[in-house]
């Protein structure tokens, strides 16, 4: 680079606001005077006011270091490539495609989220949340997928895979026509840098998943510029799953120290491979967060992939009252919203205009996706939940039958099992039921035996239980809940609750930071269960882990260490099964109450598979997936509104059974989707 003149040489943006600031301010009676003499000493003038002037009035042109370019230094160099048979791979197709060929693409969906995440990040402090879960999966993808229907993998990412005799080293082979969306081709170095420099690295702050990697991945290495190796620590079952369904990103920018990744990284994504992009002004903090379908996404002509992804634009604005969100939707500023209040759903819905005149579709749709287990989650790290009996005192002064009757209309289930609707729930055990006689029956076991004059329970000594401070959000839907628990426990025990509704960022840092009493939490599952993360005693006092409650159980320890290497899936099924009796015996929560199916409720503007859903899909990633926007439909909708006509005939204007129970009997999809 030719040498600059001493007055054209880049000055730091840093240096030149410095400057500005000591030559600028001044001139009112309450601004800070110049100071002169700091300015001189910066450019270097001593006490020469001529050279300060010529000085200073050269800063107009001097250049401004450039911001830096993530990635731009990026030029890895890959080994020789090496030979590749097809037929010493494994590969594969899908076999049972939902997708319908009658979707378009084209359109928006906008949906409501009730809170503004704390961070748009994959990884890292508070970046666990469904939402983004959501987000990331459209944006990146994996080097496998599961096909449910044939139980085997599928190409994604990767072509053809490899597990060796070790049954630990496995080796993934790049489709060669993967891309980023900067247009660099995805190659090998980019799993090497999201295992190695980004899931393993502790510098990002999420413990649980650094801890995860590094126990379970010895080292991930390039091979050549498409083939991959990544070897494990240990020949565990779930190694491959691990492997072939992690994220990948691009090493470009994700190869970085773990606060420059925290800081820069907040709320901006990296280029992902996958069929949406988050652009930066798209991200309207407090407001809304719209993804836009990628029209040169790398496979986008893929048989699988020519009918799903459908929506140019996903949007989601930010609602946080479920009743504003309830009214937004009603009056067509959302499209879609999932029905969580059993009233609404039974009685009102279907007197609301929209509803009635089928301008707006009402669907109760049935899946087999795995359902996770929720309730209130106590933490046993600190009084007075660090004893067993009071846990489980708990357990039975949560009137969940109350709650059935006067609130939830029959609409649910108990959760009886921390594994709940699954093969792996114990059979034939006990389930705790509302009995306010046993709950102080276990309280005075541990040692609170009678209530003082003002009501209060009080121990032999006469001190009193502790007061209980809980957090919440979700306004009076949840309130209603919580007031419910608290008069009870105050009825029928002298336990005061003191209730609080916070933002969702607030209760998120408070609940992984463990700074919590008792809270009400839900956790979703997945196809294969994966106990340890929430549930081993290694994690149970690591902030930022999914140990929520502080649970440690030498024999449960055993049995996850155990489970992980155990490749018979009947024996890894009675594990669960033993699993989930050692955490029910204990209480860590007192269990809650889930719907085994989805309400959903959506303008009729909308194409969707007759079967709605995939097999095993959660949610609105069902829609964001299968559905399209349909104009003629929303021409028609528009017109019928207008008019005061309905859409459909029938009481309710539907145009197909409220209820849809398909994949409850059938294996497989409709032929061709139809």
């Amino acid at each position: 680079m030719p040498e600059l003149h001493p007055s054209r040489r880049p000055l730091s943006v840093l240096v030149l606001g410095f400057l500005l600031v000591l030559v600028c301010c001044g001139g009112g009676d309450d601004e800070p005077a110049i100071d002169r003499e700091k300015a001189w000493e910066t450019l270097g003038t001593g006490g020469d006011e001529a050279a300060f002037d010529r000085k200073l009035a050269a800063l107009a042109d001097a250049p401004l270091d450039p911001p830096p370019v993530v990635g731009e230094d990026y030029h890895p160099v890959f080994p020789d490539p090496i030979p590749f048979d097809p037929s010493e791979w494994s590969t594969g197709k899908s076999v049972d495609i939902v997708a319908d060929p009658r979707a378009v693409k084209g359109g928006r969906i906008v949906l409501a989220t009730d809170s503004w995440p704390p961070t748009i990040r994959t990884e890292g402090p508070a970046s666990r949340l469904g939402f983004l879960s959501t987000i990331h999966g459209l944006v990146y993808e994996t080097l496998l997928t599961w096909d449910t229907s044939q139980d085997a993998f599928v190409p994604n990412l990767a072509t053809h895979w490899q597990m060796l005799d070790d049954r630990m080293t496995f080796r993934f082979r790049i489709d060669e026509n993967a891309r980023w969306a900067d247009g660099r081709p995805v190659t090998a170095d980019d799993v090497v840098a999201t295992i190695e420099d980004h899931y393993k690295n502790p510098d990002r702050r999420d413990p649980s998943v650094s801890r995860f990697w590094n126990e379970r991945v010895e080292y991930a290495r390039m091979l050549d510029r498409l083939t991959v190796e990544v070897k494990s620590t240990e020949p565990l079952w779930r190694n491959q799953i691990s492997i072939a369904l992690c994220m990948i990103y691009p090493a470009a920018y994700i190869r970085m120290d773990g606060e420059t990744y925290i800081q820069d990284w907040n709320w901006r994504l990296p280029p992902g491979s996958g069929p949406y992009e988050l652009r930066t002004e798209d991200i309207r903090k407090g407001r809304s967060i719209t993804l836009r379908r990628r029209k040169d996404w790398w496979a986008r002509e893929q048989p699988d992939n020519r009918h799903v992804y459908n929506f140019d634009e996903i949007m989601w604005r930010v609602v946080r009252d479920d009743e504003l969100t309830y009214q937004k939707f009603l009056a067509g500023e959302i499209d879609m919203h999932q029905i969580g209040i059993a009233q609404r759903w039974v009685e009102e819905l279907d007197r609301e205009p929209p509803v009635r005149n089928g301008w707006v579709q009402k669907r109760r749709i049935f899946n087999l996706v795995p359902r996770g287990f929720g309730g209130y989650a106590l933490n046993a790290r600190r009084a007075p939940f660090d004893r067993l009996p009071v846990r489980k005192a708990f357990a039975h002064l949560l009137n969940r039958e109350k709650l059935f009757e006067k609130f939830f209309f029959f609409q649910y289930e108990y959760v009886d099992s921390y594994f709940p609707g699954q093969p792996y729930a114990r059979p034939d055990a006990e389930r705790t039921r509302y009995d306010p006689k046993r709950a102080r029956a276990l309280l005075a076991e541990a040692g609170f035996v009678k209530r003082d004059r003002e009501g209060y329970l009080v121990d032999a000594e006469g001190q009193r239980f502790p007061t209980l401070k809980l957090d919440y959000t979700g306004g009076v839907t949840s309130k209603r809940i919580h007031d419910l628990f608290r008069n009870d426990l105050w009825n029928e025990a002298g336990i005061k609750m003191e209730l609080k509704e916070i933002d969702y960022a607030s209760l998120l840092k408070k609940v992984w930071d463990y700074r919590f009493d008792i809270v009400r939490w839900a956790w979703t599952a997945g196809l294969w269960p994966s106990p340890e993360r929430n549930w081993h005693g290694k994690y149970a006092d690591v902030p930022q882990t999914n140990n929520l409650t502080g649970f440690s159980d030498p024999e449960a320890d055993r049995i996850m260490d155990a489970y992980r290497y155990e490749f018979d899936p009947a024996k890894r099924n009675a594990m669960l099964q033993r699993l989930d009796r050692i955490f029910f015996e204990d209480h860590p929560y007192a269990l809650g109450w889930y719907g085994p199916y989805f309400r959903l409720v959506y303008w009729d503007k909308f194409g969707h598979p007759p079967e709605y859903f995939f097999r095993y899909g959660r949610g609105f990633d069902n829609v964001l997936a299968l559905w399209w926007f349909d104009p003629e439909r929303a021409a028609r909708t528009d017109e019928n509104r207008r008019a005061g006509r309905k859409n459909h005939p029938g009481p309710l204007g539907q145009s197909d059974e409220i209820d849809q129970k398909y994949w409850l009997t059938h294996e497989r999809s409709m032929p061709d989707g139809r």
